[in-house]
């Protein structure tokens, strides 16, 4: 049974907000006063709402033109007041108004305060608001419910000379005196609290205006000042992903204008505030002469996901937060299919398999997963479930869904449900409703078991008498589940290529426990040694494929002869799959390995990023015998060697994107794994960049591509002059994307003690942003040399840790998960559940129970495979 909602009484409802506020970025406090017109829906003496760290200074309310003043204000919780007025208040419309004060906090939630410095270093404010999941109450008192929908007039009170946005327009501007002026906002549509949003700051905008919409809608980009070029890029994009969704979801941009601001503190990527989207700066900001090649592809993605949930989550709202999904997950899906539909030669999809993908289903491998549909009761526990189920479990769920019904169908039923549900509140079944009434397929039957069961399958595929048996479980990476846990039958698309004639359903559509097929004809022929079949065509379906030995070997064969069939995503997704297997103790990593020897031929970008990676990861995992750790490093040297030579370090004007992003990751690979050629460019052109007295010299010496890992190799080669020199570099570029790779840089690659201490000093200090604190640990976390010390300090500060993200309990998630993530030694296991033992941990439950988890099966992995991984790599000369 579901836990009971934490939730204020029906009683009384919301209708409209009139609200002002008065921010003073000197003092870093706020008054304000709300007059909200309601519905009394029963009689009543006593009103709750919500508010969170705000002093009520009055409250009354409005009855038919007389005013009762309450005759007392309690604090219920601490996140709810309690109003008794001295006689019951009839059924009917009312005007319930209050006076309030709070703080312009530094936590990045509520209404807070942002700092930044100007052209004189001095520092400066702006103020800015983040509101979801439930921080509204810090702003304002009000119904903080997504279900409690209401109309919003703001008005803010500030200095004549800064800029004051909101969700709407400005309707006017009235002088208070000639230091200060109010800004009043038309007022917006039905929307939801989280969704409210202002900003007030000196802000610089560029702006374009739709063309193909009947209602043209006007596009801003804001920054602070001198940064606003570096928004053209998500400027120029807007436009035409406002008009592509238009036409996709068959309803038009229902406000007048929609800008995009970049805040320097943001501990969120982005906010998809209606009509004033908010943004962490290097998730809209781009600079093509100094951002890495992949920044732009972010850019793109990010604004694409935040324009999506303008329909899919503004115009229509979750009931309650067990439905996130259904804001996130899409808003993810059609994100993706917009910069598709944008850039085709980004090859987006295929990109998606090697990162959406595989992250839904790596967390969805662990017993500490959560259904996408997850009971939540209170709103400590929301912003737990704001992972990777969330966004992209559900969004490969509904990949795999539209492709099973075919994304014309599928976008047919959106528009049905967007058009039904318009400035309403909507759960999963009202989606699955939708689109079963488009399709006519009974859609909640086929995608129950993928939203409300914990967990995803494996499909072991056998051969046997030119028959192929497919048969479905439960996947878990400890690859130990009870028959308990065994019991799902999921509906699966089985995807089989080429096509068995034996399978009549179009959609192959596994609804037992295994279905038995001929193999298809060119394998029974078996003349052709590049013959095989795949599972998974495409790798729509959310599952992993277990083969036999004989068929890795065939789609291997088929692999390195460049099979036409086995496209990016398959190669990638096949990788994927056996690293996974390798990894729970379904394969070994012998055989993962022997795969990579057929991906000799390998060009695509996607692919290399993909396996790169993986590699990359047993690296680390099996860096605790330092045997194989060398002979591994040896292994990605051979690997890489040829298109080092290949490709080269310099990056050719109007060269296609995914190349540039290949020498990238192909460059970092033989960087870290002590490539010697590369090592000694690297060290060349540090000496070259950091000698360069102008930034368009550095460019020219180093493309920002390659700049963190020529870094960490020469910070790691160095030592205390190096790391100085990158801190400079990172004191002195104006950059978030700079700052943010100088952090990861020096994270991952000092190894001498010191320099450790004064790594984590300098993450602390005041010159690196609370947000940003991230990349120094994400760094840590890959620094073999280094991240026991990582785990030691975070143990030593946490006291200091828990007060500085108080209300950010995402970061403090990061700060337990992070640091341990490449770890496989049990003892660190045993010291992570000895230190939190006695600690309250309600507010990162899940990420200490997956931290643990994670832990489990690597020293598992360690245990049963690294034998096996150093015989393999001996007996291949390595």
């Amino acid at each position: 049974m579901a836990p009971e909602r934490v939730v204020l009484p029906k009683n009384v409802s919301p209708v409209h907000y009139d609200l002002k506020l008065r921010p003073d970025l000197k003092t870093f406090v706020f008054s304000g006063e709300v007059a909200i017109t309601v519905n009394v829906n029963e009689p009543t003496s006593v009103i709750e709402l919500n508010a969170k760290k705000l002093k009520i200074q009055n409250a009354s309310i409005v009855v038919k033109g007389e005013t009762h003043k309450a005759s007392s204000i309690e604090s219920k919780t601490d996140q709810v007041i309690s109003l008794t007025f001295p006689h019951s208040i009839p059924k009917g419309e009312a005007v319930l108004e209050l006076d309030f004060d709070g703080e312009l906090n530094d936590r990045m939630n509520g209404f807070y305060r942002s700092e930044y410095k100007d052209k004189e270093g001095k520092a400066q404010y702006m103020a800015v608001t983040q509101f979801e999941a439930c921080d509204a109450r810090q702003a304002f008192p009000c119904w903080d419910e997504p279900e409690a929908k209401a109309t919003f007039s703001v008005a803010l009170v500030i200095p004549f000379d800064l800029t004051a946005l909101s969700n709407m327009p400005i309707k006017e501007m009235t002088a208070v005196d000639p230091s200060e002026k109010t800004v009043y906002f038309e007022k917006t549509p039905v929307m939801s609290t989280y969704l409210v949003a202002f900003a007030v700051g000196d802000f610089e905008y560029i702006e374009t205006t739709t063309t193909k919409l009947e209602k043209p809608v006007v596009c801003r980009v804001y920054t602070l000042p001198g940064l606003v070029e570096q928004g053209r890029f998500a400027l120029e994009i807007t436009p035409k992903i406002l008009e592509y969704f238009a036409e996709i979801f068959g309803i038009a941009y229902p406000l007048p204008k929609l800008d995009h601001i970049s805040v320097p503190d943001f501990d969120a990527g982005a906010m998809e505030n209606w009509g004033l989207i908010t943004y962490r700066t290097v998730a809209l900001l781009y600079d093509e002469n100094t951002s890495a090649a992949s920044y732009k592809e972010q850019v793109a993605y990010v604004v694409a996901h935040e324009i999506a949930h303008q329909w899919f989550g503004n115009l229509v709202t979750m009931e309650w937060w067990e439905h996130l999904w259904l804001n996130e997950g899409f808003a993810t899906w059609v994100g993706t299919l917009a910069v598709d539909h944008l850039f085709p030669e980004w090859d987006t999809w295929s990109n998606f398999v090697v990162n959406e993908y595989q992250q839904g289903l790596s967390l969805d491998s662990l017993r500490s997963s959560h259904p996408i549909e997850v009971p939540v009761s209170d709103p400590h526990e929301i912003h737990q479930i704001f992972d990777a189920i969330s966004y992209s479990k559900g969004a490969s769920v509904i990949r795999m869904l539209s492709n099973w019904l075919t994304v014309d169908v599928f976008l047919a039923g959106i528009r049905r449900y967007l058009k039904k549900h318009e400035y309403k509140n909507a759960t999963t079944d009202d989606l699955w409703n939708a689109l079963s009434e488009e399709s006519g397929v009974n859609v909640r039957e086929f995608m129950n078991t993928w939203t409300r069961v914990i967990g995803i399958p494996i499909l072991n595929v056998t051969e046997s008498d030119g028959m192929v048996t497919v048969e479905q479980h439960r996947f878990l990476s400890t690859n130990d589940a009870t028959s308990e846990e065994d019991q799902t039958l999921w509906w699966i698309p089985l995807g089989v290529s080429p096509k068995p004639t034996s399978l009549v359903d179009p959609n192959q559509t596994l609804k037992t426990r295994q279905v038995t097929f001929e193999l298809p004809a060119h394998e029974k022929e078996g003349s052709d040694k590049s013959s095989f079949f795949l599972v998974n065509k495409n790798f729509t379906g959310v599952f992993r494929t277990n083969y036999s030995a004989s068929a890795i070997r065939q789609l291997g064969s088929a692999i390195l002869a460049g099979h036409p069939e086995l496209g990016v995503a398959e190669r990638a997704g096949l990788l994927a799959d056996q690293a996974s297997l390798a990894t729970s103790g379904h394969s070994g990593v012998a055989r993962l390995f022997d795969l990579i020897q057929y991906y000799k031929n390998e060009k695509a970008f996607v692919v290399w990023d993909l396996l790169l990676n993986k590699l990359d990861n047993i690296t680390q995992v099996f860096s605790v015998n330092e045997r194989t750790h060398t002979a591994i490093q040896h292994f990605q040297r051979k690997l890489v060697h040829s298109l080092v030579q290949d490709l080269g370090w310099d990056f050719p004007k109007g060269e296609d994107y995914l190349t540039s992003r290949l020498r990238g990751v192909i460059i970092s690979c033989a960087g870290r794994s002590g490539h010697e050629d590369t090592a000694k460019e690297a060290l060349r052109r540090f000496k070259l960049f950091m000698e360069a007295s102008e930034s368009a010299n550095q460019e020219s010496i180093l493309h920002p591509s390659l700049r963190r890992t020529v870094f960490e190799i020469a910070i790691s080669h160095g030592g205390v002059k190096e790391f100085e020199q990158v801190l400079h570099y990172y004191k002195t570029t104006p950059k978030q994307d700079q700052q943010a790779m100088c952090l990861a840089a020096m994270g991952g690659a000092v190894h001498d003690e010191e320099l450790i201490q004064r790594m984590f000093e300098f993450a602390l200090s005041k010159d690196v942003r609370t947000q940003d604190f991230m990349y120094v640990l994400s760094g840590f976390s890959l620094n073999i040399q280094a991240r026991q010390q990582a785990w030691t300090w975070i143990k030593r500060n946490w006291m200091m840790l828990q007060e500085r993200y108080e209300g950010n309990m995402g970061m403090l998630g990061f700060c337990v998960k992070i640091p341990v993530n490449k770890m496989a030694d049990p003892e660190v296991l045993k010291d992570l559940e000895e230190f939190f033992q006695a600690k309250d941990t309600k507010d990162f439950e899940r990420d200490l129970e997956q931290a643990k988890e994670g832990l489990r099966i690597r020293s598992k992995w360690v245990a049963r495979d690294g034998a096996a991984l150093e015989a393999w790599l001996a007996e291949q000369g390595y």
